[in-house]
């Protein structure tokens, strides 16, 4: 599946995603920091107070679940993009096949396939990231339809013209499937989920490590570089049809 990873552009914005991600991390790491230094002179003397030193690793697996989930289901829409975009281009392939010259002679029909990939990859693809359906594509949808009317008046056989219906439908199901995925790829509420239990993860480890501090201050730094760069990496996958690495609309070209 045609990926973009290589473009000045797509790099420029991944490291842009980095750089993002390095701030909010050090200014986390820092205030983790100062609240271990807290903890260090409010209960170094007060061991009553303070959880056993496994407490924080409660706290980190429910991160590490969750965080797990959620780069899970990324993979899980990219895996259904990639597949959509497959059976979008196998649909055209077989209708451009069967409109050729060689088969059926439909240049009404092949000229509505060029340009239904044309109008796929300007008004919905490269400018909208497929979050919304695009007039010009129903227009083009509507010209191959009009097409197979046209081959059915003019005497196409019945077991052709109802191979190429169906190939006309699962065309339309995959473009109904690429429009789904792109409307929903975005999901702040799991982020968000994601970002607090990282952050409470920081506070349980600089807790655990008050009567430590150096110790303490060694551990943040290894969560925070271990976190911050696996959120980065899920992130660049976060959404199929946008971003630094994504799926491009030449997936679907022929």
């Amino acid at each position: 599946m045609s990926r973009s990873v290589m473009h000045l552009s797509d790099i420029f914005g991944a490291l842009i995603l980095l750089v993002w991600i390095v701030a909010a991390s050090v200014v986390a790491l820092y205030s983790a920091y100062l609240l271990l230094r807290l903890f260090h002179h409010r209960y170094d003397d007060d061991s009553r107070a303070v959880p056993v030193q496994s407490f924080f690793a409660a706290i980190t697996t429910i991160w590490a679940l969750v965080f797990g989930f959620v780069a899970a289901d990324i993979w899980a829409t990219n895996s259904n993009a990639a597949e959509a975009a497959v059976e979008e281009r196998a649909a055209l392939i077989r209708l451009s096949g069967m409109a050729q010259y060689e088969a059926l002679d439909m240049p009404d029909l092949e000229s509505a396939l060029h340009y239904y990939v044309v109008a796929v990859a300007q008004s919905e693809w490269d400018t909208a990231s497929n979050r919304r359906a695009a007039p010009e594509v129903d227009g083009a949808l509507q010209s191959i339809r009009l097409s197979l009317l046209a081959a059915d008046e003019a005497g196409v056989s019945p077991v052709l013209l109802g191979k190429m219906i169906a190939d006309f439908d699962e065309l339309q199901d995959a473009r109904t499937r690429r429009l789904a995925i792109g409307k929903g790829t975005i999901q702040v509420l799991k982020w968000a989920l994601v970002v607090m239990l990282a952050l409470m993860s920081l506070v349980a480890i600089a807790f655990v490590h008050r009567d430590k501090p150096r110790a303490g201050r060694a551990a943040l730094t290894i969560f925070t570089v271990a976190a911050s760069s696996a959120i980065w990496l899920v992130l660049l996958h976060a959404s199929p049809y946008s971003g630094s690495v994504r799926i491009v609309s030449s997936a679907i070209a022929f």
